[in-house]
């Protein structure tokens, strides 16, 4: 299995190198594709690229997985979106995703996603547990919610940062990959004309096709240092289609689980959910979503087919 990563790139010195080492230091049995997509970057960007080069070139770096491809171009672009379409165009592999360049993929993130992969062929994209690094790169937040992702609330556009009350918050970009054929389904392209938000397009195209399977494992993270273009959320807000205002029901069905979770078991339960959901106006289905755990019992990652949000 081979990875296409890409890492848009422009006059961030700070935190690149370790964006570079947390993706050419994955190890397993796979290949990786990685080329680094700058805008035009100073002096300073081009030394650390040149220095990865030469350091995989020379040997004097040895990569942990089967094969490592690292390229770098400099050119002027129109935006990060624009970067990232360059990219992919530019390398090849089963398996997507892009990381930016203050973030951070975790410790054998790829060789997790190749073992479930190749177990499941009929899961096309997957997602981690979002998580958090601080600007000194020490990790410092989880979300665990949601349990899984809803299809449905995917298409809806529920998943952003408005209906937190709702229990909804992003689907995390740095955690999420997605197998090469998903992508060309949808276009194989990012929408160029959003500064912020194309992800958020990007999951609701792939939500025409498949579920996203949420892994119960740390994949990548996002850096908080309050200087990266998403640190304001009202700017990715801005991009968002006007989107209908979630069932009430969602959000008193919230306020169970958070302040009574043993009811989860009941709400969810076959003898009791259907009742449930009909006084609170909700459907079953769009309550559900796929994922996949470990098992220490069976060695290897168990996929469950409907998992309530």
């Amino acid at each position: 299995m081979r990875f296409a990563i890409v890492t848009p790139s422009f006059n961030r010195t700070k935190y690149l190198d370790d964006t570079i080492r947390s993706v050419v230091t994955q190890q397993g049995n796979f290949e990786i594709d990685y080329l680094i997509q700058d805008g035009g970057s100073n002096n300073d960007v081009i030394d650390i690229l040149k220095h990865w080069e030469n350091e995989i070139k020379t040997n004097r770096f040895i990569p942990q997985c089967r094969r490592l491809k690292f390229q770098w171009e400099c050119v002027k672009d129109n935006g990060m979106y624009d970067a990232i379409n360059r990219g992919f165009a530019k390398i090849s592999g089963n398996v997507m995703a892009w990381i930016n360049s203050d973030d951070m993929y975790h410790s054998y993130a790829f060789e997790t996603i190749v073992n479930i992969l190749s177990q499941y062929e009929d899961v096309h994209w997957i997602t981690g547990i979002p998580n958090s690094y601080n600007e000194h790169g020490s990790k410092a937040g989880m979300d665990l919610f949601p349990a899984a992702y809803s299809r449905d609330f995917i298409s809806r556009g529920y998943y952003n940062a408005k209906f937190l009350r709702y229990g909804f918050n992003w689907v995390q970009q740095e955690s999420t990959f997605w197998r090469s054929d998903l992508w060309r389904k949808v276009g194989g392209r990012l929408d160029e004309e959003k500064t912020f938000a194309a992800d958020f397009y990007l999951w609701k195209d792939f939500a025409k096709h498949t579920d996203l399977v949420k892994v119960y494992s740390l994949l990548g993270g996002y850096r908080c240092h309050g200087e990266q273009l998403t640190s304001d959320p009202n700017n990715y807000s801005k991009e968002l289609d006007l989107v209908e205002r979630p069932p009430v029901g969602l959000l008193v069905l919230r306020v169970i689980l958070v302040n009574m979770p043993f009811m989860r078991r009941v709400i969810f339960s076959k003898q009791s959910r259907n009742i449930f959901l009909k006084l609170l106006g909700l459907q079953r289905d769009w309550l559900v979503g796929r994922i996949v755990k470990w098992s220490y019992i069976d060695k290897k990652w168990i996929l469950t087919h409907k998992e309530a949000v």
